[in-house]
């Protein structure tokens, strides 16, 4: 009994100095902090302290309903992450992040969570991967669990993609991006609070003026889009804080600067163990097996040797483990094993062709799913929620009502578009997916 009063006392303890404004921080009280905090985790490093459960962030954030600042500019692939349901599965092997003193009782991803919060900790983190790791979904699964939890008040950010290719005409459509260097990402940020376009300097000012008394995450996706990212993360450095921290995620890394204090840059890793292959695969099979019965067969067939074949085959990236267990579950083992050795981007290529060239092979009602396919990747980068009934109304528009389900029966069979509400639609495609139907239109 005694020593859960002094657990609890010592949680108030930490809360009431985390409150303290910066300017006390300087004056013994940091250090104070740091160790009651090294204190806690120590007395329970032994054991798996869980500062959020397992399902926090799971269910998604219905934005009409939440007063969320989130621009309609925001990365229209990372909105979508927000809202929908059960999108990462927490795996500790692949979750690179560097050990702090003091979180020993802390797997990888509630690290994440306690840096984030913890008043002292750096202000921006990279989570860095290729294409496929699951950056964007880590930091969805991440910001959702804050904002549900309390630990957050607002979210920020937006998308530097700055045109797409009309899968209907062809032609290349240039558009405002989201943003294109450090200025523009700071006007994006003061349009996304209400304050009219400053420069740099201005609006780091005017926005840590509005953000007094928040706790805000601006999420900047795909960093590598713009050609300075080391101009972006040193002008974040001004404006984050204690109260205001950063998320970024980048295919690469080599331009960025070594580890500094303030930045921490988290590596997803590959799925290398059949035990956690076994996981994710089993987890893919829940999420999709309602629209692909086929599925469903895979659970029993998840042998040793099998899995072993999967991580060596994909490399253990989890999109291509998706991919190809959809394949398997689709044809057979036989079929699947048959499959040329590339590896990384060139066999996610191949498979996306695969799929594509297999659709032109199924008469009409291939023809279709091309069709669906594409009109999903140009509203998916409209912004547009895509519901049963938006695609049925389409459908009708486009003559194309009599061969819907068979087209949507294809796609979801070749895990080519996702749909997470069975009830009223809500469709999407990846965006590595997207980037494939794009140049297949030019």
């Amino acid at each position: 009994m005694m020593s859960v009063i002094l657990s609890f006392g010592l949680d108030i303890l930490i809360f009431l100095l985390s409150k303290l404004p910066d300017a006390f921080m300087g004056w013994g009280v940091g250090k104070v902090l740091d160790n009651l905090i090294s204190t806690k985790f120590s007395r329970s490093k032994k054991q798996n302290v869980m500062l959020y459960s397992l399902e926090c962030g799971d269910a998604g954030i219905n934005l009409e309903q939440q007063r969320l600042l989130v621009s309609t500019a925001f990365g229209n692939y990372f909105t979508g992450l927000l809202e929908k349901e059960n999108l990462y599965l927490d795996l500790e092997s692949q979750i690179d992040c560097p050990p702090v003193k003091g979180q020993e009782g802390l797997k990888p991803l509630q690290r994440l969570y306690w840096l984030l919060s913890y008043p002292k900790s750096p202000r921006i983190f990279v989570f860095a991967g290729d294409g496929g790791m699951g950056k964007s979904t880590l930091s969805a699964k991440i910001v959702r669990c804050l904002f549900q939890e309390g630990a957050i008040d607002t979210i920020l950010g937006d998308s530097a993609k700055t045109q797409h290719i009309d899968p209907i005409s062809g032609e290349v459509v240039k558009f405002q991006p989201g943003y294109y260097d450090v200025n523009s990402f700071y006007k994006r940020l003061c349009h996304q609070l209400g304050l009219p376009p400053l420069s740099k300097k201005q609006a780091i000012i005017a926005i840590k003026d509005r953000l007094v008394g928040q706790k805000a995450i601006i999420v900047v996706d795909n960093l590598e889009a713009i050609e300075k990212g080391n101009e972006l993360l040193d002008s974040l450095r001004i404006l984050t804080s204690r109260d205001i921290r950063a998320i970024v995620t980048t295919r690469e890394t080599k331009k960025l600067r070594p580890l500094l204090t303030d930045l921490v840059i988290v590596q997803l890793k590959p799925i290398t163990s059949p035990k956690d292959a076994k996981q994710f695969v089993e987890w893919h099979i829940e999420q999709y097996k309602v629209q692909n019965p086929t599925l469903a067969s895979l659970k029993t067939q998840l042998s040793q040797n099998n899995l072993k074949w999967l991580i060596e085959k994909t490399g253990g990236i989890p999109l291509l483990l998706q991919l190809i267990s959809t394949d398997v579950a689709r044809t057979s083992w036989e079929h699947a094993k048959g499959l040329p050795n590339i590896f990384g981007k060139e066999l996610l290529e191949f498979l996306y062709r695969a799929r594509w060239d297999d659709l032109g092979n199924q008469g009409v009602s291939g023809d279709s799913a091309k069709r669906v396919l594409k009109w999903i990747t140009a509203e998916q980068y409209r912004g547009k929620g895509i519901t049963t009934k938006r695609i049925k109304n389409w459908a009708e528009d486009n003559s194309l009502s009599d061969t819907l389900d068979s087209a949507l029966l294809l796609l979801h069979e070749r895990f080519m578009v996702v749909n997470r509400d069975v009830k009223k639609g809500d469709y999407s495609i990846f965006p590595s997916l997207a980037e494939f139907i794009e140049r297949q239109s030019v």
